[in-house]
């Protein structure tokens, strides 16, 4: 095909448009953040507030209606959870001299022994390395408090922003599919709606799981008799959000609070986490979520991994469900490819 002078100007064009679209996308990336928060709570809250409209009221009504039963939910959870909270959180800063007391008498012990020179240089080391790696995690915990912090804006305009989208989803939608020709509007439509059942199965079964998992972690901690069992049901739970590695995240702080009372306490929680694992690893997951997204076990190990090393703690939160979705398009471009 011969390009004209005209058309090659009207590429020019176009491409210099799409730099300067990104350029300016990333120059206003804070209040970006803020549109894909709503666009996130928004898809999230879709299917309820068509439920309720089904009921006979109007998308609006519905919109206010759902958003009141969110507030007097988590006002009630609070009502509720908090207070419990709050008082396990002093019993915890009570335990802190217990624990400080301990590390104290771990390390004299460690002192007193006889160590020859060049294993005491080589122990010297690894221990200053340790604690490198605790100043560099808790310096790490920090900056993502405060990056969380000044985001707080983006989390108060999101629910305003939803409003207004969940109001237009069917226009927003029936623009942007406008934007393409008829046949490529139809293939894009089929995509979407594959996709759309990926993220609410994954969604709907890793939510399931991770309560069910905090909830057995919990009542296992009362039924021990360990310290602090809301705490450490909530921690499993929300631990438990990061497929693979979040059990065993959520487990180390429920055995180190049953460490500060018995070595026996210690070890009958960790069976006890052990158990709540294996039955959510062989049992509840498979049951629930089961195969329907459809992704070897190995691929959402890799995909964690490089979440993690991309985007820390979040990229491990959405690795799997982008793996998911990325597993969909890229199954459906290599079928148009075929076709072709």
């Amino acid at each position: 095909m011969q390009l004209t002078g005209s058309k090659i100007f009207r590429y020019i064009l176009f491409i210099l448009v799409v730099l300067a679209t990104i350029y300016f996308l990333f120059l206003v990336r804070e209040v970006l953040l803020t549109f894909l928060l709503g666009a996130l709570l928004a898809y999230l809250l879709f299917r309820p507030v068509i439920f309720i409209e089904s009921k006979g009221l109007s998308r609006i009504w519905a919109i206010l209606v759902l958003y009141l039963l969110i507030i007097v939910i988590l006002a009630l959870i609070m009502s509720v959870a908090i207070p419990g909270i709050i008082e396990e959180l002093r019993q915890l800063a009570e335990l802190f001299p217990r624990y400080a007391e301990q590390a104290q008498d771990v390390a004299k012990k460690v002192d007193e022994i006889s160590i020859p020179g060049k294993l005491s240089e080589i122990l010297d080391q690894n221990v200053n390395r340790v604690k490198n790696y605790i100043y560099t995690g808790l310096n790490s915990f920090l900056s993502g408090l405060y990056n969380f912090l000044g985001k707080i804006l983006a989390l108060i305009f999101s629910p305003i922003l939803a409003f207004y989208i969940i109001k237009d989803w069917e226009k927003i939608r029936d623009n942007f599919l406008n934007l393409l020709y008829p046949g490529t509007r139809r293939e894009v439509k089929v995509l979407f709606e594959q996709i759309d059942n990926v993220l609410v199965e994954f969604l709907k079964g890793h939510l399931m799981v991770a309560s069910i998992v905090g909830t057995l972690s919990g009542v296992s901690a009362v039924i021990l008799g360990v310290r602090l069992p809301i705490l450490i049901g909530l921690l499993s739970g929300v631990t438990n959000l990061i497929p693979f590695f979040g059990p065993f995240l959520g487990g180390i702080p429920a055995v180190i609070i049953a460490a500060s009372e018995s070595l026996r306490l210690a070890i009958y929680m960790a069976i006890a986490i052990l158990i709540v694992q294996q039955l959510e690893g062989n049992i509840i997951t498979p049951k629930i979520i089961g195969d329907k997204l459809g992704m070897h076990p190995l691929a959402i190990v890799f995909a964690l991994l490089a979440g993690g090393k991309l985007f820390g703690i979040w990229g491990m939160l959405f690795a799997v469900p982008v793996a998911a979705v990325l597993k969909v398009i890229i199954g459906w471009g290599y079928l148009k490819v075929v076709e072709k």
